[in-house]
């Protein structure tokens, strides 16, 4: 079940006693969270009808004593469990807790509903309280947005701080502040955090604009190789000497950022392959496994490239990498030769 499904069953008033909330996206599930407590347990109630345990671990009896008590003047009472380890693949729990657990899942208690909450990991099915939860549809997935819903969410973003951004902005946030990246760690308190910075500064103006945009926002290590690609591409020297001593800078390590501009530039030779076979830009998402966006920005530095330089600076990188690795140069000379030579 989805995030959209979780809250439109919350206002349908439709949960099961027990629910698994679990992924990667910290917002959401924290979002999920206050929707429930705010549905089910009105406020001058919320101290007797709600409860938070951080962990089940050493207070089991504590926690079947909480879920079996009747709510106090009212219908409903919510009971969080803000690391439910013991339903994950290497957590455990008591096995006669276990099954008053179980056994409280069949008498489907309608009084009280129990958020088992795991963030950034994943219930194992193979567990029997895990598989009754999984039958009453009561296991949420918070997913991370796509770049669509997470463009939608930025343009909201700047609504709701009365500044005006066009979808083109929206796009060029969510594709370049890091949350979209692979592996990334960056969540939707991240994002908000940007939109806020942006639109406090463009509040007079009343819309952002791109040069704000590059003024403001703290773009993620993938978008910046990405600058430094293009930038060595087009012979762009100064501006990819300047990025190249911003990164340095910063702590960014050298064959790191060795590695990300030969990943980039293989990227986008492999892309100019597929391009010259006739592939559309969905087969090369496909066949390359990488995400739309991605696959946008290969295309956009595509074009200003011809694959026989495409060539000549890949060769170029790889036999840099061979003699830094050799002690023949500097690791750092190494990366302003691939700065000057194009």
């Amino acid at each position: 079940m989805s995030y959209k499904e979780l809250i439109n069953n919350i206002k349908k008033e439709d949960l099961f006693c027990f629910n698994i909330i679990y992924g990667n996206e910290t917002f959401l599930i924290d979002n999920a969270i206050k929707s429930v407590i705010n549905k089910f347990v009105s406020k001058n109630l919320r101290e007797l009808n709600f409860t938070k345990f951080e962990k089940i671990d050493d207070k089991e009896n504590e926690f079947i004593e909480t879920v079996a008590t009747f709510p106090f003047m009212s219908d409903k009472k919510v009971i969080i469990v803000d690391d439910s380890d013991f339903l994950t693949s290497s957590g455990s729990i008591n096995k006669s807790i276990e099954e008053k657990l179980i056994k409280l899942t069949k008498d489907n208690i309608d009084t009280t509903i129990v958020l088992f909450i795991l963030k950034g990991k994943k219930p194992d099915n193979r567990k029997k309280l895990v598989k009754i939860i999984k039958e009453n549809k009561a296991i949420y997935e918070i997913k991370k947005l796509d770049e669509g819903e997470l463009t939608n969410y930025i343009v909201e973003g700047f609504k709701k701080n009365s500044v005006k951004i066009t979808s083109s902005n929206a796009s060029y946030i969510a594709t370049n502040c890091g949350y979209l990246d692979y592996e990334s760690t960056v969540d939707l308190y991240d994002v908000n955090n940007e939109i806020h910075k942006i639109a406090s500064y463009t509040l007079d103006e009343g819309e952002v604009n791109r040069e704000v945009i590059d003024a403001l926002l703290i773009k993620s290590l993938d978008s910046n190789i990405f600058r430094l690609v293009d930038f060595i591409c087009d012979g762009k020297k100064k501006e990819a000497n300047k990025m190249l001593g911003n990164m340095l800078i910063n702590g960014v390590a050298e064959l790191f950022i060795m590695h990300m501009i030969t990943r980039q530039v293989r990227m986008i030779y492999q892309y100019q392959i597929l391009y010259k076979k006739g592939y559309s830009s969905s087969q090369v998402s496909d066949t390359m496994k990488i995400k739309p966006f991605i696959a946008k920005k290969l295309s956009s530095l595509s074009k200003n490239i011809s694959m026989d330089k495409t060539e000549k600076i890949l060769n170029t990188l790889l036999n840099i990498d061979r003699q830094i690795k050799t002690g023949l140069i500097d690791k750092t000379v190494g990366l302003e030769i691939i700065c000057n030579s194009f």
